[in-house]
């Protein structure tokens, strides 16, 4: 018979705590990450903001996809409370908006990325993912978020209008989107070329 090795117990219950503290690190990262590019795109993008809520470029739209097509469901709770932060601020005394617009904005690229990946028949870690089907991913990505938002908004009075904000969202998403990830991948090209020379 094999016998565990002395103090294997004690290694695997500090890799499943490095693991929990990795996960808390990455919902705690979305969350901030979430919060300060909203601050950054308010402050940018102010001329064009149409509400809290909808703006003609609204880079926080990548922190959505980006963070789940990484972390999943942890992903998801980090955007889930940088929302609850953001909304705050726009819905200071209407918890019950705060808390389910901050659900829509987790559980809309959720499910987008769930779809893509089933449609696109990627694997579950994304690996080959390609351009084109980054593409995909942004509007799946903003579909997801516009429609469900837009029609909360309107069921609760939040606008008067179920369709008004649904073009300039939807822009504002993939825009912002776009924007964000082709910056990350000029960057990821740059810092190779350096490393190389």
């Amino acid at each position: 018979m094999f016998s565990t090795p002395p103090g294997a117990a004690d290694r695997t219950k500090t890799n499943h705590r490095l693991s929990t503290g990795a996960m808390i690190l990455f919902v705690v990262g979305v969350a901030v990450a979430w919060v300060a590019l909203y601050q950054f795109n308010t402050w940018l993008f102010s001329s064009i903001h149409l509400t809290g809520f909808i703006s003609w470029i609204f880079l926080p739209a990548a922190i959505r996809m980006l963070a789940v097509m990484v972390g999943g469901w942890a992903g998801a709770l980090g955007l889930f409370l940088g929302a609850i932060i953001t909304n705050l601020s726009l819905l200071q005394f209407e918890p019950l908006n705060i808390v389910v617009l901050a659900a829509l904005s987790a559980l809309g690229p959720l499910v987008a990325v769930y779809l893509c990946t089933r449609w696109l028949q990627l694997p579950s870690d994304l690996g080959g993912l390609q351009r084109s089907q980054l593409m995909v991913f942004a509007v799946a990505g903003a579909v997801f978020n516009v429609f469900p938002h837009n029609l909360y908004f309107y069921m609760t009075g939040l606008t008067h209008d179920a369709w008004s904000g649904v073009f300039p969202m939807f822009v504002g998403d993939l825009a912002g989107t776009l924007i964000v990830l082709y910056l990350a991948s000029l960057s990821i090209r740059l810092a190779l070329k350096s490393a190389r020379v």
